[in-house]
C-alpha cells in the first residue's frame, strides 16, 4: 500500500466519520455541534477531492472512485441551498447519512486514483455533464429517503397525518434536481455527437438515463394531477431504482458497460 493509498483510505474514513458522528446530533433539530461535524466531514471531502486531482492530474471525475467522491461533496453544498431557500433545515440529518454512504462505498471498490483521460474525455463537457449528474442524483437520493420516512412514519403512526412537509420537502428537493438531470442528458448528447458524430446512441447507460428521466417526468406529472397523485410516490420510487440502475449497475455488468461509456 502506497502513502497515497494510505491518505485517500485515512481521508475517506474521516470523512465518512464525521457524517457519522453528526447524524444523532441533528435529528430532531440541527445543533451546532451537528453542523459543525458536517461541515468538517465536508472539508475532508474536498481535502480529498483535491488529493485526488492532483495525483491524477486531471479533473478527477472519471471513474466510479472519482464520482463517489463528488457525489459526497454535493449533499452538504445542496442543504445550505435548501436549507436557506425554502426553510428545509430540519432535513439535515438525511443528508449528513447520504454524504457519508458513497465515501464507505469507496472504501470497498477499485480505487484507480492515477487514472487518465481516455480521448473521448478530452472535452469541455466533461466536467459540466458529470457534476451535473452528481447533483441530480444526491437530490434524488434525499427526495427518495424523505419519502420512504414518510411512509414507515404514517404505516407506524396512522393517526399522526400524512406528513405533510416530507411531500413538500420531497417535491421542492426534486424540483431542483430535475433541471440538473436534464442538462446532464442533453450536455451528454452534446458531447455524444462531438466525440462520435451522432447524438444519441441508445447505448445502455443513455437508454437508462431516458427511462429515469421519464420516470422522474411520469411522477411530476402525479404530482401535480389530483387524480395521479397516489402514484406519485410509486413513480418517484421507481425513478430511483432506475437512477441506480443507471449510475451502479451498467457499469458492474460487463454486458451492458462495454458500449460507449465502458470507460465511466
Amino acid at each position: 500500500m502506497t502513502q497515497t493509498d494510505i491518505a485517500v483510505i485515512s481521508l475517506l474514513v474521516a470523512s465518512a466519520a464525521c457524517y457519522l458522528a453528526a447524524w444523532p446530533l441533528l435529528t430532531k433539530r440541527p445543533t451546532k455541534p451537528g453542523i459543525i461535524l458536517m461541515a468538517a466531514g465536508w472539508g475532508i471531502s474536498a481535502a480529498l477531492f483535491v488529493v485526488n486531482g492532483l495525483v491524477a492530474g486531471e479533473p478527477p471525475f472519471g471513474n466510479m472512485y472519482h464520482v463517489q467522491v463528488v457525489l459526497a461533496l454535493c449533499f452538504v453544498p445542496l442543504y445550505a441551498l435548501l436549507s436557506k431557500r425554502d426553510g428545509l433545515s430540519w432535513t439535515a440529518p438525511y443528508f449528513a447519512v447520504a454524504a457519508a454512504l458513497p465515501l464507505i462505498g469507496a472504501l470497498f471498490m477499485e480505487r484507480d486514483v492515477h487514472w487518465r483521460r481516455v480521448p473521448a474525455l478530452q472535452s469541455p463537457w466533461f466536467v459540466p455533464h458529470v457534476l451535473a449528474y452528481m447533483i441530480s442524483y444526491a437530490l434524488a437520493a434525499i427526495a427518495v429517503s424523505l419519502t420512504i420516512a414518510r411512509l414507515i412514519r404514517v404505516k407506524r403512526q396512522p393517526d399522526a397525518g400524512e406528513a405533510p412537509e416530507y411531500r413538500s420537502a420531497t417535491l421542492e428537493t426534486l424540483r431542483l434536481a430535475f433541471p440538473f438531470m436534464t442538462f446532464g442528458m442533453l450536455s451528454g448528447a452534446l458531447w455524444a455527437e462531438e466525440a462520435w458524430g451522432v447524438y444519441w446512441s441508445w447505448d445502455a447507460k443513455e437508454t437508462w438515463s431516458l427511462v429515469t428521466w421519464t420516470l422522474y417526468l411520469v411522477y411530476f406529472h402525479c404530482r401535480y394531477s389530483r387524480p395521479l397523485q397516489r402514484y406519485a410516490d410509486l413513480a418517484q420510487i421507481l425513478a430511483f431504482l432506475a437512477l441506480l440502475t443507471t449510475f451502479f449497475l451498467v457499469n458492474l455488468l460487463p454486458k451492458l458497460s462495454s458500449a460507449l461509456h465502458s470507460y465511466a
